[in-house]
């Protein structure tokens, strides 16, 4: 196959996983796609379609790895990242004794 037929059913593959968790009214999220894609790989007479629908699985896996790998540094990175909450502002200064007004 040609690197465009590669594409092109790698879409296909994809859209049919997407329009049957659609059409059940489920949620389409990573891991909802990913347990179809694992349905239709193992319902698939076909051995390209199963080696495209392989082929998805993994860079679906990869990609989503990748993003929560770098989530987590980023996170790490950021002053006072505990829990989710980041201040709005940094500076740690008590108000004075002296009147503002």
């Amino acid at each position: 196959m040609k690197r465009s037929d590669d594409e092109y059913l790698t879409d296909i593959v994809i859209g049919e996983a997407v329009l049957s968790l659609l059409h059940e009214h489920g949620p389409v999220s990573t891991q909802a796609l990913v347990v179809r894609l694992q349905s239709m790989e193992a319902k698939e007479s076909d051995p390209s379609r199963r080696a495209a629908i392989a082929n998805v699985i993994a860079d679906i896996s990869n990609n989503n790895m990748a993003s929560m790998i770098r989530t987590s540094r980023e996170r790490k990175k950021r002053p006072g990242s505990k829990d989710n909450v980041y201040p709005l502002f940094v500076n740690n200064q008590q108000p004075g004794a002296g009147k503002k007004h």
